[in-house]
């Protein structure tokens, strides 16, 4: 098995996130695959949730910024008339309400489009003064929660009947849609909560290329190629021989020690003629993910590094 990069995984409804990553651990373990090998995930799904779920391991879990800061797609059922606390299928009914009509939650909608302020849920892992806004929650207190901007690209009422609205999302990193139900119930005058959700995309990555958690091996592991790395928003070069050992040590780099294929030089003169605060996924000749740079001053400042001192 290769000692690191991605699983696209299907997760099913019930286990939280942490649940599937570590059954997964477990299993590539037994079967010695991935002895004490690192992972770790990029965004969890609530366990009531099902859908994409990108699981890292080894040294890929160094690139997980990149993976958690794409925008997310998700199938999702708010239930109208009824809250609860958790604003999920699993917390005890705290408010009822009118069911709005189907006008009303057509006219309400597109408020609820692009940039907006959203409060996340006291049942979240936000922190609130040094602790988890959960754990203030189950205590008995309300978490005082600050208010942060997230973007809503498209909220698609796609049926409204016996008061479940069944909608397609397509939101930014950080988004919750807990909070996008109760928001948009109160904007109606009424109150929701979300019964069903699933996760359909991340970024590049769609639900349809997932496996599920037990799939999970050798042959389903994904490598962190150039295709990937320019899908998820980087620019790709090749880094000549000579400075690998420079980058390796944390050192800067000329821009002379790499060289773009002629679709990159493209796309950096489009975007940026400077490449000012570029990041750029570094690839030895044979395609190895040497690490990430950033543009500054002229030079490349090493953000991460993958490879080791031979």
């Amino acid at each position: 098995m290769q000692h690191s990069g991605f699983f696209l995984v299907d997760k099913p409804e019930g286990p939280t996130s942490n649940r599937v990553l570590q059954d997964i651990r477990k299993s590539l373990s037994v079967r010695s695959l991935a002895p004490q090998q690192k992972f770790g995930h990029a965004g969890t799904l609530d366990s009531f949730a099902s859908g994409l779920l990108i699981i890292l391991t080894g040294k890929a879990t160094r690139l997980t910024r990149w993976f958690m800061n794409q925008n997310k797609e998700y199938d999702a059922v708010f239930r109208f008339g009824e809250e609860t606390d958790t604003l999920d299928p699993n917390g005890t009914i705290v408010s009822i309400g009118a069911i709005p009509a189907r006008e009303t939650l057509e006219k309400t909608i597109p408020s609820f489009c692009g940039n907006i302020k959203q409060v996340p849920p006291s049942y979240s892992a936000v922190h609130v003064n040094g602790k988890r806004s959960y754990e203030i929650a189950r205590a008995g207190n309300i978490p005082e929660i600050s208010p942060r901007f997230v973007t809503i690209d498209i909220i698609e009422l796609q049926s409204f009947k016996d008061k479940e609205a069944n909608l397609r999302i397509r939101c930014s990193s950080g988004t919750y849609i807990r909070s996008l139900a109760r928001d948009i119930g109160h904007a109606c005058s009424s109150y929701a909560t979300v019964v069903s959700l699933r996760r359909t995309k991340i970024g590049p990555f769609s639900i349809s290329e997932a496996h599920h958690p037990h799939e999970c091996n050798e042959k389903t592991l994904r490598v962190f190629s150039p295709d990937i790395a320019q899908s998820l928003g980087l620019t790709t070069a090749v880094m000549q021989l000579g400075f690998v050992e420079h980058f390796i040590h944390g050192r800067a780099l000329p821009i002379k020690a790499i060289t773009f294929n002629d679709d990159q030089i493209a796309l950096l003169r489009n975007l940026d003629p400077s490449f000012e605060s570029k990041q750029v996924a570094l690839f030895s000749e044979k395609g190895e993910l040497l690490g990430i740079a950033e543009q500054k001053d002229k030079e490349l400042v090493p953000k991460v590094v993958m490879v080791e001192e031979p």
